[in-house]
């Protein structure tokens, strides 16, 4: 089974999770040594294709780059931004954790703070979200 595997991975043709699954599958079937499975993952990391894990990776980085993004805008409002270096509300993505209880944002020229305890997936100032969003000041901000 080892030089099976050898030889998917040196050919490149394989995505890094699927690979990692079956050298674990076979590992735990005992047809691969300790050491035969630790030569096999390093060897998938090393001759991974990027055309192979470039839907993945190009979504994971956007991901990321977005979160990024959040953190460098949330980290210069706590060191005295404008209401500019709140980031604009946009809906949820159904992935995101941006809106998190304390989380402030600018929507339709008002800044927002989440008081939802979790993940805030409604638009503030919508009809019903009284409980789930409150216009942010520096009042608000002492009353927390």
């Amino acid at each position: 089974m080892y030089d099976n595997l050898w030889q998917i991975i040196t050919a490149g043709d394989y995505t890094l999770a699927d690979i990692t699954n079956k050298i674990n599958v076979f590992w735990a079937e005992s047809q691969l040594t300790d050491e035969q499975r630790t030569e096999l993952l390093a060897l998938a990391v090393e001759n991974i294709s990027t055309d192979q894990e470039k839907p993945e990776l190009e979504t994971t980085v956007g991901k990321l780059a977005a979160r990024v993004t959040a953190l460098e805008e949330a980290v210069a409002a706590l060191q005295g931004g404008s209401s500019s270096t709140y980031p604009e509300w946009t809906s949820w993505d159904g992935v995101s954790d941006n809106y998190q209880y304390g989380a402030i944002v600018t929507h339709n020229g008002t800044l927002w703070v989440s008081t939802y305890k979790g993940q805030n997936v409604w638009e503030p100032g919508a009809l019903g979200t009284d409980d789930l969003w409150k216009v942010y000041t520096e009042t608000t901000e002492s009353e927390a």
